[in-house]
């Protein structure tokens, strides 16, 4: 009787996959940094289109896939400091970040999940709070990534460190009452590290 009681409860779970399971063999791809991400259908024929940016309508909240390499350091700090939900979690197979807030002239939540395909990084946008089927898709059609899991999340924390740094100097540099006498700060992030000063 044990046996037949567990073997009715893993049919029940296979069944369960298979109905969860999307078939995406049809579905459109589309270029965005150096991936081709698989498109859902109710989210072909994008809004714009381009090397950094898939944008199913002009509110990228809506849905859109980005390549974020060139403005890493940015947009990851911005987006610690203004979404009220951040989860580590996998996906797919890729260690992500998951991001949610709460949009309330729109009455909407809104996601956005960070991730890597090989040596790059990428975000997906969605309205709703919940990684679906979907978007798992979505992610699972990119390539592996390059980094364990350690290395990617020490990755996005070094840059959330830069973003905190140069934030804080150009805090400083705009509350400087040296501006008033002509002095100027600069600021500077490159492969060599920081440089930073004070030009006349």
């Amino acid at each position: 009787m044990l046996k037949k009681i567990i073997i009715l409860i893993l049919t029940l779970f296979i069944l369960i996959g298979a109905v969860n399971a999307i078939d995406s063999s049809n579905w459109t791809k589309a270029s965005v940094g150096y991936e081709k991400f698989k498109i859902p259908p109710k989210y072909e024929n994008p809004y714009s289109s381009d090397f950094n940016m898939y944008e199913f309508d002009e509110d990228i909240d809506v849905f859109t896939v980005r390549y974020v390499n060139p403005r890493i350091m940015s947009l990851y700090g911005y987006f610690l400091e203004h979404n009220s939900y951040v989860k580590k979690v996998n996906v797919a197979g890729h260690d992500a970040v998951h991001f949610m807030s709460y949009n309330r002239h729109d009455e909407t939540n809104n996601s956005k999940l960070w991730f890597s395909a090989g040596d790059e990084f990428y975000y997906i946008a969605w309205r709703g709070s919940e990684i679906t089927p979907t978007i798992k898709e979505v992610v699972k059609s990119a390539n592996k990534s390059n980094y364990n899991k350690n290395e990617f999340y020490s990755l996005l924390n070094e840059e959330y460190g830069k973003y905190k740094i140069v934030n804080a100097i150009e805090s400083q540099r705009f509350d400087s009452p040296q501006r008033e006498s002509g002095s100027h700060s600069f600021v500077s992030v490159g492969s060599n590290g920081f440089n930073f000063g004070v030009m006349s």
